[in-house]
């Protein structure tokens, strides 16, 4: 029998329309160890948007491949999540803002090894600021976000022992 590795920890930012109309528009994950996942949704609700979101999210969305129907890019991160667990016994979302957790909440609605999925909230703004300081043309970007999120990880636990 295969013994799987301990928890994974996995950094998301997702990109949406507006803080009181959310809709999902891009999500950005990496773990520790550096296992990536990118998606943006086709059909979130453009009349939504906030001017922010319009000038700073929009502009630096990839399109093509990444680009989806919203069950698609579900099923697709769920699959992506499954193939995890195959090596992981469980995995951890990092995230700094409720939100980018509520829209993975959705995401997660019928996913079958839900049990095996946590989410944390951590205030790791130093490491996202070191991350951004010489260049901020991704920020905003669910993927970089997600990135700069780990970085912060990195920096408020190094040398300590995690808190969860």
């Amino acid at each position: 029998m295969e013994i799987k590795k301990d928890r994974l920890l996995l950094f998301f930012d997702t990109e949406f329309t507006d803080f009181k109309d959310m809709d999902l528009i891009s999500i950005g994950i990496v773990s520790q160890h550096w296992h990536e996942f990118y998606a943006e949704n086709s059909e979130y609700n453009k009349a939504w948007c906030n001017d922010f979101v319009k000038t700073e999210v929009l502009t630096k969305l990839q399109g093509g491949e990444y680009t989806m129907p919203y069950n698609q890019l579900k099923e697709k991160l769920q699959i992506w999540i499954s193939d995890l667990l195959e090596e992981y016994v469980s995995v951890l979302f990092v995230f700094d803002y409720s939100g980018d957790w509520f829209l993975m909440g959705d995401l997660l609605t019928d996913y079958p090894q839900k049990e095996k999925v946590h989410g944390q909230k951590d205030e790791l703004d130093a490491g996202i600021e070191l991350y951004f300081m010489h260049d901020r043309s991704n920020e905003h970007h669910a993927l970089h976000d997600a990135k700069a999120l780990f970085n912060g990880f990195k920096v408020k636990y190094a040398g300590k022992e995690l808190t969860y």
